[in-house]
């Protein structure tokens, strides 16, 4: 699946602060109307700073249950939009991440109108660029699949095509390539070939093409015909850049994520250090370090997805540049023997022009070859540029967790909110 799609369903419009707006006026009807079972609807949808602020004014008098409606509830689901755009930065592709940006940017007004649906036009224009790099990476029935999803151009035809629909049109397509090797197959490579159509499961058949049919061939005397050797060095290319694309996309999402978690964790800790011996202050403080901490917790396992997306990538370079060498081998052999084919016809005129002919097809062959294991060798290059990126996310995930650690420490030292900075410890 294509990188940056993954938008989580609840994070907009139906989960944590903007829920305890909207969902107020269709659950409040089954309390009473009092202020203190608006409180209790609050809790039942809002986020973490709601829930703690309507549980602490639910056990309190009636001055703060006035208090909770109209300053705290407000200043609660505040925090809590902020946190829900914070927490998405980490799934959302390209034009979600750059919204949820200016929405952060453009104050708490800015950030309840993108929770409202402010985020689906970005949404959307993610999800057509992540079926579009899929299409443009496909074989034929990803293609096909692909191109049905855009054509309908909705959001429930596009995240079913990127959620199953094209991993369906992957299995078929590789089904058609073990097919289409079967053609040319020499003795060993059909077995083997045979032997997973007949088993006929998507692991099966991804056997075969990865590991499968290289043992085979090197159990034949003869080699494949040189183009089919081509092709699978080509299909694997593009697969290696694919992967590769994806591992850079979600180290850049790793590092946006991280840098967000670090900057809110110093935030907290100037907090902390300001409250001095303030027990609500430095209980907010060790709040916030707490969040900070558990951003930084998911861009580090966003990280860490990244970098092993960047070697499965390297590993799929290394496996095209290996093909490419055994047909380049191939084909010199080839080039070999209609070059000495040439040198004994020379003497048959009749012979001559079609070993002479034969030469200058091997030595072309030669070249083509040559020229993909260029592209395998581009692709290895690409995707370990892509590992590095993804470890460079890891080591921004891991200073920002330091980070929220330390606000933790000094929101122990500025006031006795003990738990709330065991929390903040914890998470760090």
């Amino acid at each position: 699946m294509a990188a940056g799609t993954a938008v989580p369903l609840g994070a907009f419009g139906s989960g944590r602060a903007y829920a305890a707006e909207a969902a107020a006026a269709d659950g409040g009807a089954q309390l009473p109307d009092t202020d203190r079972a608006k409180i209790v609807e609050a809790y039942r949808t809002g986020g973490r700073a709601v829930r703690t602020a309507a549980a602490a004014a639910l056990v309190g008098s009636a001055d703060d249950v006035a208090t909770f409606l109209g300053e705290k509830l407000p200043a609660a689901t505040a925090e809590d939009n902020r946190f829900t755009l914070t927490e998405a930065l980490v799934s959302g592709g390209k034009a979600t991440r750059a919204g949820i940006g200016q929405a952060l940017s453009g104050g708490d007004a800015a950030v309840a109108a993108y929770l409202r649906g402010g985020y689906e036009s970005a949404v959307h224009e993610d999800l057509e660029v992540a079926v579009t790099t899929v299409n443009a990476h496909g074989g034929r029935a990803v293609k096909r699949e692909s191109s049905k999803a855009l054509a309908a151009g909705t959001d429930f035809a596009l995240r079913d095509f990127l959620s199953t629909g094209q991993y369906d049109a992957h299995d078929e397509d590789q089904r058609v390539q073990v097919t289409s090797i079967l053609v040319t197959a020499s003795p060993q490579v059909r077995e083997y070939a045979e032997r997973a159509l007949d088993d006929g499961s998507p692991r099966a058949i991804q056997w075969f093409l990865t590991t499968g049919q290289y043992i085979a061939r090197a159990r034949d005397e003869e080699s494949a015909e040189i183009q089919q050797l081509v092709k699978i060095v080509e299909s694997e290319g593009r697969l290696a850049e694919r992967r590769t694309d994806e591992a850079v996309e979600l180290s850049e999402q790793a590092v946006q994520a991280a840098e967000k978690a670090k900057a809110a964790a110093l935030e907290a800790k100037a907090e902390a250090q300001a409250a001095e011996q303030d027990v609500q202050r430095s209980a907010k403080a060790a709040n916030k370090a707490a969040r900070a901490a558990q951003g930084a917790a998911a861009a580090a396992s966003t990280a860490v997805s990244a970098s092993r997306t960047a070697q499965v990538a390297a590993q799929r370079s290394v496996a095209a540049a290996n093909a490419a060498a055994a047909a380049a081998a191939a084909a010199g052999r080839a080039a070999s023997r209609a070059y000495h084919a040439a040198i004994s016809a020379s003497k048959n005129a009749n012979m001559a022009e079609a070993a002479n002919q034969a030469a200058k097809a091997a030595r072309a062959m030669v070249d083509w070859v040559r020229t993909v294991a260029a592209k395998a060798r581009l692709a290895a290059l690409a995707s370990d540029a892509a590992e590095a990126a993804g470890n460079a996310a890891a080591g921004a995930a891991v200073n920002s967790a330091a980070a929220a650690r330390a606000s933790a420490d000094a929101a122990v030292s500025a006031g006795a909110a003990q738990s709330q900075a065991a929390e903040a410890r914890r998470q760090a």
